[in-house]
């Protein structure tokens, strides 16, 4: 009988070395994920983002069509490859190239409530809580909050554990129809239930003290954390397995002696999810005489536009780029994340998260420098750099972004862009008639709202109505919490709310490619 093959596996993160027993012909990233090891996969292990970078430095791994795809004659010569694509054939000692992102800065900022007379918060004189959990395709954020006076008490954040696996909602879906589900359900379980014990021990209190847990997220998230199988939201006519509010309590999802309510909030369609109704809630869509728009640069971009009469909403396969997916350079909200950027007088400067050395361009940081540099010439408008970077990219220190990063986010600005109008020409008005404009999402609490503008994400003429909000899925759960008018209020918006299929609408292909151009 054949002997296994073994690869050593080092983190030079905290330099430990383990030990990986393969068969002949077995991956090498499924067996590093099997021992536990979190190595990212944002294409699903497509061999497509190169995040699952490793170096060979003992022993030798074979060089495949993808790496040659992927990776420079250079960084192949010394000893790179793509674990997704690595099987190996022989012992061998690798490093783990591509640095996980721990220590992930999530956006849990908040809607504060302008009208907050119309809230009807509960007057229990007893000592009460209740938490809100926001289940992001990437990202989670939870707020524990005092149900007597209705405020916030402590916040906590984490990345999504599936997001090793697959970067957007379509990957998770195929992997979940490929026997991941099981897999996405106990990840996403454990690090909800550690996100609620941290909470709780926080503010010093016990489970018994929470009254009441809501939830928001995307219908892909919640089939997943609920184990609803997912193949209705993979094919035509996309049937979600259930609608509505789903009522359920923490000792049936989480396995706990604890019986907490759960009430997750309900989706609108299969691509337009509890997430969005939760933002919609909390700009008071429900309530607005004028029409407002309502933008979500999640890994899904999602659009909603309308008042209290008439809401039209849409999702678009925008792709993770606005939160630094698919980009060569791209990281999330990271310490080293270069998340701003200015040219001014042909000089560079930038800022990196907490101040850190630079390791990549998140979300804001791709829009920043993409529109300083097409403000200096050096990116056109059909997108290409000038001559002296098209081969090598645009350099920033270490970092290179490249033509295939402009790419990458033209075609997501572009089919938000291309959304928006479909919903304007849809709903008959101008975007001059728009009273305000929101924009949304993991990272749009900090974003440069006339930078997005500067790019095409929306008209110019809409930059004084336009403010980035932060996390309005969080802001809808909790606004759940607190007020005991917002189930009939949620309701409503999704009996007024009807959503507009772009693959259906002729003009959305022709809009698109216009709206890819700067």
């Amino acid at each position: 009988m054949k002997a296994d093959i073994v690869v050593k596996v080092i983190d030079p993160s905290n330099h430990k070395e383990t030990k990986l027993y393969l068969k002949e012909g077995e991956n090498l990233l499924e067996a590093m994920r099997a021992f536990g090891l979190p190595v990212l996969a944002e294409c699903g292990a497509r061999g497509r983002c190169g995040k699952c970078l490793i170096r060979v430095v003992e022993g030798r791994l074979d060089i495949t069509v993808q790496d040659k795809k992927i990776l420079s004659r250079l960084l192949l010569s010394q000893g790179y490859r793509l674990a997704c694509m690595a099987y190996p054939n022989q012992d061998c000692t690798v490093i783990l190239a591509a640095a996980m992102e721990t220590n992930y800065h999530v956006i849990a900022e908040t809607l504060s409530q302008a009208d907050e007379s119309s809230i009807k918060i509960g007057n229990d004189s007893k000592a009460s809580y209740g938490i809100a959990i926001d289940i992001g395709t990437t990202t989670l954020a939870f707020a524990l909050v005092d149900l007597a006076k209705g405020n916030i008490l402590k916040k906590h954040t984490a990345t999504n554990p599936q997001r090793i696996y697959a970067a957007d909602v379509v990957s998770r879906i195929k992997a979940s129809n490929e026997g991941k589900l099981e897999l996405f359900m106990k990840l996403t379980g454990k690090e909800l239930l550690h996100g609620i014990s941290i909470l709780v021990k926080k503010e010093q209190i016990t489970l018994s003290h929470i009254q009441k847990i809501i939830i928001s997220a995307n219908t892909t998230m919640i089939h997943i954390f609920m184990g609803y199988p997912c193949e209705g939201l993979a094919t035509y006519p996309f049937n979600p397995h259930r609608e509505g509010f789903i009522k359920t309590s923490t000792d049936e999802v989480f396995n706990i002696s604890e019986s907490i309510p759960i009430i997750i909030l309900p989706a609108i369609s299969a691509f337009v999810g509890g997430d969005i109704s939760a933002g919609l809630l909390a700009c008071g869509f429900d309530r607005r005489k004028k029409p407002a728009l309502l933008i979500d640069l999640g890994t899904n971009g999602e659009i909603a536009l309308g008042n209290k009469e008439k809401i039209l909403v849409t999702s678009t396969s925008a792709g993770p780029a606005f939160e630094g997916g698919n980009i060569s350079c791209g990281v999330g909200s990271i310490p080293g994340a270069i998340c701003h950027v200015n040219i001014k007088e042909g000089k560079l400067s930038y800022e990196t998260i907490e101040g850190a050395l630079p390791v990549g361009l998140c979300g804001t940081g791709v829009i920043e420098l993409t529109s300083q540099l097409l403000k200096e010439g050096i990116i056109d408008k059909t997108g290409l750099l000038i001559d002296r970077y098209f081969d090598t990219g645009y350099p920033i220190e270490s970092i290179k972004f490249l033509q295939e990063d402009i790419r990458q986010l033209q075609l997501a600005k572009g089919a938000i862009a291309a959304g928006v109008e479909i919903l304007i020409k849809k709903y008959g008005i101008s975007y001059e008639e728009l009273d305000r404009v929101y924009i949304a999402g993991g990272f749009g609490y900090h974003l440069d709202v006339k930078k997005a503008i500067d790019i095409g994400l929306l008209p110019n003429s809409l930059i004084d109505k336009t403010e980035a909000v932060g996390n309005t899925a969080l802001s809808g759960a909790i606004l759940s919490l607190i007020d005991f008018q917002a189930e009939k209020r949620l309701n409503y918006i999704i009996s007024i709310a009807k959503e507009i299929n772009l693959s259906n609408e002729n003009e959305f292909n022709d809009l698109f490619i216009q709206h890819i151009s700067f």
